[in-house]
């Protein structure tokens, strides 16, 4: 006995007192919990739907947003490392761009399945993920020539690829076009044109 209050009594004082703190601290801590969840699986969800299309902005940003939320599970970070590392290996696109293509999707698929382990999703395995995930021709066919559009125009710009013309219609010349060597040298040899009345003075002269 304490102040003339009993164990049991001074045990209900501090239930009442720090119970409602306690439970203020535990429901905190688990909406934290659940925050983060649904981060993570909001970041799983858009690399899962745009695993076909690597090039859809959606793509890009949960790709780079792993290491911010999934930065405590080991093999989520290592398959992660192991995929951004092969993206950057322009050596291997460079001599073997098939290959590195097709290396690319298979690290991208490990990535994907750590990812499904982590949040608990397990009845989603790399087979469903490499072959029975639909995405329409049309996004592939739209992706690839991007690409294309891509390569060719920077192609142009450097100088290494020329720019096709048609010329419709018939082209009617006197006389062969001069190349520009022969205008300039042609220009500066010329003498200065006279006026036409000082001309004629000097034919009579």
């Amino acid at each position: 006995m304490f102040l003339g209050i009993k164990l049991e009594g001074w045990l209900t004082i501090c239930a009442i007192v720090l119970g409602p703190i306690v439970a203020l601290i535990i429901q905190n801590w688990r909406d934290r919990m659940r925050e983060k969840r649904s981060k993570k699986r909001q970041i799983f969800h858009q690399l899962l739907l745009t695993l076909k299309v690597p090039m859809a902005p959606r793509h890009v940003d949960a790709l780079n947003s792993v290491p911010l939320e999934f930065y405590s599970d080991s093999k989520v970070m290592q398959a992660w490392r192991l995929y951004t590392s092969h993206l950057n290996d322009s050596h291997m696109l460079k001599n073997n761009g098939i290959r590195w293509g097709e290396r690319k999707y298979e690290l991208l698929i490990d990535l994907a399945f750590e990812m499904a382990a982590s949040l608990n999703y397990n009845h989603i395995d790399k087979a469903t993920m490499r072959d029975n995930l639909y995405v329409p021709q049309g996004y592939a066919d739209q992706e690839e020539e991007f690409r294309q559009m891509r390569l060719t125009l920077l192609q142009v710009l450097r100088g290494e690829r020329p720019i096709p013309t048609t010329v419709v219609g018939p082209v009617q010349v006197e006389e062969p076009l001069k190349l520009v060597e022969e205008l300039l040298i042609q220009e500066h040899s010329s003498p200065i044109p006279l006026p036409t009345g000082q001309q004629s003075a000097e034919a009579n002269d």
